[in-house]
């Protein structure tokens, strides 16, 4: 089986909601991951997950405080972290696609939904208010 047939595989058994958006590319809604969308990509050797959490730049109100709390947000993360991609805050996580088994697969996605779910309330300082809980 090819690392895309197992990842395939990997998402059916997980029962992620997901779609294929194109080969070695799926795009993941968890439940607890509210509007969030997860993209999965298969570059081997890696398979990477990524999600856009908030835009940042120059004009973006205390930024310095951003930063430091998504540093302690990383602190509670095993497989992945908060960086920046441009101006995009974004979380991510890679696994070596060879060597990577299912439940290595679900703890990574499991966590990404996790803190997709637990960290937003420590962000929306940050978010735009369309997108805030009230």
């Amino acid at each position: 089986m090819t690392n895309g047939e197992n990842l395939e595989s990997y998402l059916v058994r997980a029962g992620f909601p997901h779609e294929r958006i194109e080969e070695g590319t799926w795009m993941l809604v968890p439940d607890d991951a509210r509007e969030h969308r997860i993209g999965l990509k298969l570059q081997d050797p890696i398979v990477l997950v990524s999600v856009p959490i908030l835009h940042v730049d120059s004009t973006t109100p205390n930024r310095e405080a951003l930063f430091r709390r998504l540093l302690e947000l990383n602190s509670e993360l095993m497989h992945g972290a908060y960086g920046l991609q441009g101006d995009q805050v974004v979380l991510s996580a890679a696994q070596q696609a060879a060597t990577m088994d299912f439940e290595e697969f679900q703890a990574m996605i499991d966590e990404i939904g996790m803190a997709l779910a637990t960290h937003f309330d420590a962000l929306s300082a940050w978010t735009p208010a369309s997108t805030r809980r009230d």
